[in-house]
């Protein structure tokens, strides 16, 4: 991701910021390999009401990164800026995502070795499209697992199976 599209990520989102009158501080910008060649650029906002920013299982925190997104498209448009590069950013509020990613790490960690001991499948809890994300890239590292999700919407969530490597 160039300077230019970091520079309209982080306008956008200052200026939706100050829409809503919510006060924060940018406390940190850092660009990430995603591991597929692909960098994304996160910023971590701080501020005094974070719940207001995530609400209930970062469902606002996901609604301000869509709403940044069209932000940042329109005003691509706007000023004509026509390139290849892909702008993939996170948002993250008082680390919020970080330590989310953090505890479903310790989650997957003990329902890996579960299912590996018992053989049998374990479906975890609706979760979204993040957190199951999340779960899939840690289980794909893992010898004899699998995963898949099932249900919709509200209900969809991950099973993570026991499988045995055939030769």
């Amino acid at each position: 991701m160039n300077d230019k599209n970091q520079k309209l990520v982080k306008e956008a989102l200052i200026e939706l910021l100050q829409v809503m009158d919510i006060a924060m501080e940018i406390e940190e910008e850092r660009i990430e390999d995603m591991g597929d060649g692909k960098e994304s650029y996160t910023i971590n906002l701080q501020t005094d009401y974070p719940n207001l920013l995530i609400g209930q299982y970062g469902s606002n925190l996901q609604s301000l990164q869509h709403l940044t997104g069209m932000i940042v498209r329109k005003k691509r448009v706007l000023e004509n800026i026509i390139d290849d590069d892909e702008i993939k950013f996170n948002i993250d509020v008082n680390n919020y995502k970080k330590q989310k990613r953090e505890s479903l790490v310790k989650l997957v960690d003990t329902i890996a070795n579960q299912v590996l001991y018992s053989k049998n499948s374990v479906a975890l809890r609706p979760m979204s499209s993040y957190e199951r994300k999340v779960i899939h890239m840690e289980i794909s590292n893992r010898e004899n697992l699998e995963t898949e999700s099932v249900g919709d919407d509200l209900n969809r969530r991950v099973i993570i199976k026991y499988a045995e490597i055939k030769f």
